[in-house]
């Protein structure tokens, strides 16, 4: 960075904060000293008076965007892609940050391997008795922080260096709560160090009863868990949350267990006072350490609302081991389950839009943005997913900018393969409809609209763009037309309807296409097998003509020497495919 320090982007997501929003507001732009600042307002479908307050922050330099209600980690997302600047300082709504906080912040980042640093967090005295609780809990997890570089900032409180936003991908909006923790993972695994300054102080405005405590405090342990599924080297937690905590979790869970298991081997008259005895020495166990914690906190902090920790952090580990319970139960129902190739990574935010582009990235990656820029100008609302097939690390730094969402494979694993990633991804996501978009430039956005009529009306699972439905059109060489022109023909006769483009990489999946392919989708050189895995499972597909400008980018995968192999491979897939139990067969 230069001698004065980088300009900053102030992020802050808002979603009904109308109780403390303007104080924050107010703190952030007290910070300015004189460097170029911005200030980002993500209003997330709030039906509190937030709308009118950050209208009236709009005339004092606060940019107010609008967000789609999809969470705290999606509005961050949005506004992280509109920063201008070098540093993202991401603030909530509840946090007042004090006199010289961005300031101290900002200056750790000056040192090139930092990427996040976050400050202190403490609490009102004027706040209620459960805010109070909550903040001296916290502020006493930060108080026996004994070093510099931990392994976890908060947002809500930090600085984040926005290079290293970009390099390691977008917050994952498939986290309600953890995507911090997931972000700060992230980061040290791309090699940079994380800084704690306690001289930069906030206050936060903790909620402030006992419901609004308890509903949070249940989201916090649900997504907890779903940050060690993606992070299981921190099942132990981490510098914030530590293994007291974790211990805290699982011992009320097992003891919840163990009196359950009681409570049933007494209704089938058997002996339980073992169990009951057990589930009673852990759960004093963890009510004496929470006691001792209280009195070193009120002594430390002055406050006796720390006394009150036990029998408030009970009702809190109560909360966590019924997420325990349900985020166990999901797992074990398939609900959460993605199953991607070894090595992938990817965010997972919810659907948003009526379809989701999907785009096969190889090595084009000079066509990648314009697709992208396409995309959005097309459709606005469209989610965007480039699936990263093993390409070079040139690709890779093209679609981190690019501000869509990614998945990432470690090596190439072939096109069908990497759809199939795509596919499930989407469903995961609540996608039901996917469009798949070849990333070498050749098909515009405008023609997703055909793509979709069909299937929109119900007259067909599954569309493909067909560049030779139209006399004239699409002209190649005369080696690969014959090529075609034979596939086009085999597979007319055997699935009995016109195919004239057995080779597009533009196609259009419906709900049940989606629901199958994802499973099921072919391998190898697909788009063939494809048209014929369709027609054996029933589902009805049809041709749109399409146009196909010339390539931008890369070149075609049927080049005269996978030319042989792919004829042979779709003969064998013109025997075995159409012999094959079908897959509603198959699960009868």
């Amino acid at each position: 960075m230069s001698d004065f320090p980088a300009g900053v982007s102030f992020v802050v997501p808002v979603h009904n904060g109308a109780r403390s929003l303007a104080r924050a507001l107010d703190a952030i732009i007290a910070q300015d000293d004189g460097r170029p600042m911005e200030i980002l307002a993500v209003n997330d479908a709030s039906t509190d008076d937030s709308g009118a307050i950050l209208a009236r922050y709009a005339g004092r330099g606060v940019t107010v965007l609008e967000g789609e209600g999809r969470g705290a980690a999606a509005a961050i997302n949005l506004a992280v892609g509109r920063a201008r600047h070098a540093v993202v300082c991401q603030v909530d709504q509840d946090v007042i940050i004090e006199p010289g906080w961005m300031s101290r912040l900002v200056a750790v980042l000056d040192s090139p391997d930092v990427g996040a640093a976050q400050g202190y967090y403490t609490v009102s005295p004027s706040s209620s008795i459960w805010a109070r609780v909550m903040g001296l809990d916290l502020q006493d997890r930060y108080r026996r922080i004994r070093r510099s570089d931990p392994d976890h900032v908060c947002t809500g409180n930090s600085a984040y260096r926005a290079e290293a936003l970009r390099r390691v991908g977008p917050f994952d909006e498939a986290l309600a709560y953890g995507y911090d923790n997931d972000m700060s993972y992230r980061l040290t695994s791309a090699g940079y160090r994380l800084v704690f300054r306690r001289d930069a102080v906030s206050v936060h405005c903790w909620r402030e009863r006992a419901r609004e405590y308890l509903v949070q405090q249940y989201g916090v342990g649900y997504g907890r868990l779903d940050v060690v599924a993606k992070h299981p080297q921190h099942l132990a937690g981490d510098d914030v949350s530590g293994p007291g905590m974790i211990l805290h979790a699982a011992g009320t869970f097992a003891a919840a267990v163990c009196l359950a298991i009681a409570g049933l081997a007494v209704l089938c008259g058997g002996s339980a006072s073992s169990l009951v005895v057990a589930a009673a020495l852990l759960l004093l166990a963890l009510i004496g350490e929470r006691v001792v914690a209280g009195i070193r906190a009120a002594v430390q902090f002055k406050d006796p609302a720390a006394l009150l920790f036990a029998p408030v952090h009970v009702l809190r580990d109560c909360a966590w081991a019924m997420a325990i319970a349900a985020w166990t139960f999901h797992r074990m129902s398939g609900r959460s389950a993605l199953r991607l190739p070894i090595g992938a990574e990817v965010a997972l935010p919810p659907a948003r839009a009526r379809f989701l582009a999907l785009i096969l990235a190889g090595d084009e990656p000079e066509s990648l943005a314009a697709i992208a820029a396409d995309l959005r100008r097309r459709f606005p609302r469209c989610d965007v997913l480039v699936v990263d097939n093993g390409s070079r690390a040139e690709t890779r730094n093209v679609v981190e900018r690019l501000g869509v969402r990614w998945l990432r494979l470690p090596v190439n694993v072939g096109v069908g393969a990497a759809v199939r990633a795509g596919l499930r991804y989407g469903r995961h996501c609540g996608h039901d409809t996917v469009v798949r978009i070849d990333g070498d430039g050749r098909h515009q956005a405008d023609q997703i609209e055909p793509l979709l009529g069909p299937i929109l009306a119900g007259r067909a699972a599954a569309t493909v763009g067909s560049r030779y439905r139209e006399r004239g059109r699409g002209r190649t060489r005369i080696l690969r037309r014959m090529a075609r022109g034979s596939l086009a023909l085999m597979l007319s006769c055997i699935t009995r309807q016109r195919v004239t483009d057995p080779t597009s990489k533009l196609w259009a999946f419906g709900p049940r296409a989606v629901e199958i392919l994802c499973e099921h989708h072919p391998t190898g050189y697909p788009e063939p097998e494809l048209v014929l895995f369709l027609r054996r499972n029933g589902l009805p597909f049809t041709e749109v003509p399409a146009e196909a400008e010339p390539r931008t980018a890369d070149r075609t995968s049927l080049t005269p020497s996978r030319l042989p192999l792919a004829i042979a491979r779709v003969l064998l897939a013109m025997v075995v495919v159409p012999l094959r139990t079908s897959v509603g067969d198959a699960g009868r």
